[in-house]
């Protein structure tokens, strides 16, 4: 049995850019071109999770969720995901959550927070790496991996930086809109596009790329060649 431990960003991202650069790296272990995100971006996100966490969101605007922001940077891994046609293969999906909202009925939703203006192309891939991680913690691989009770619904928090002012003193500060979107995932959907999609493309024979693909791109200017079966 092959066991596939499948990233919910590159199902999310890469998958989407490159179905070849995608099979490359999780039937050959060649990776993807390298992305430098920069150090603003992480700074942003640990700060915002530093404000929020342990805390009722609803506090902090009555438009956001009443539910508290727990449990940030957690690892997941789901049970496996199989088809039956491909007997000997399986897939896993294993990555690390922003953080989740606790309801008062101790329920819980994936969140994800973002520096970004979200459009309706990356609010799909947004969508669908959510949902990887609620799958997950719904579906533990094991007794040992985190789970908690997730409900149906999956969420951005949002900062979109419009403003920048600085005091007299020297204090800066960046500011904009910071608003909270909510989504519905389904679980039999999710599975049913792993099973019928992501499986038969990682099991089955390499695909071709095409000129245009930034990871073929990238991978040609070390000499790497496809050779059609």
């Amino acid at each position: 049995m092959k066991t596939i431990l499948l990233s919910p960003s590159d199902l999310a991202f890469l998958y989407e850019e490159s179905a070849w650069g995608f099979y490359q790296k999780y039937s050959s272990n060649i990776k993807r071109p390298p992305v430098i995100i920069p150090k603003i971006f992480t700074t942003i996100d640990v700060l915002t999770k530093m404000t929020f966490l342990n805390k009722s969101m609803v506090n902090f605007d009555s438009s956001f969720p009443d539910a508290l922001l727990v449990d940030a940077d957690q690892w997941v891994k789901s049970k496996p995901i199989r088809n039956p046609e491909y007997p000997d293969f399986e897939v896993c999906l294993r990555g690390k959550i922003d953080g989740l909202l606790r309801f008062p009925d101790m329920s819980h939703s994936v969140i994800d927070f973002k520096t970004c203006e979200i459009s309706e192309t990356t609010l799909s891939k947004y969508i669908r790496q959510l949902s990887c991680y609620s799958f997950a913690l719904r579906h533990p691989n094991s007794s040992s991996d985190y789970s908690v009770d997730i409900n149906d619904k999956i969420g951005l928090f949002v900062f979109q930086p419009n403003s920048f002012d600085m005091n007299s003193e020297g204090v800066a500060n960046l500011s904009g809109e910071f608003k909270y979107i909510e989504y519905a995932w389904n679980e039999d959907d999710f599975v049913k596009f792993i099973s019928e999609k992501i499986i038969p493309l990682l099991a089955g024979k390499e695909p071709q790329p095409k000129d245009s693909d930034p990871c073929w791109a990238y991978l040609k200017q070390f000499g790497f060649e496809y050779e059609e079966e």
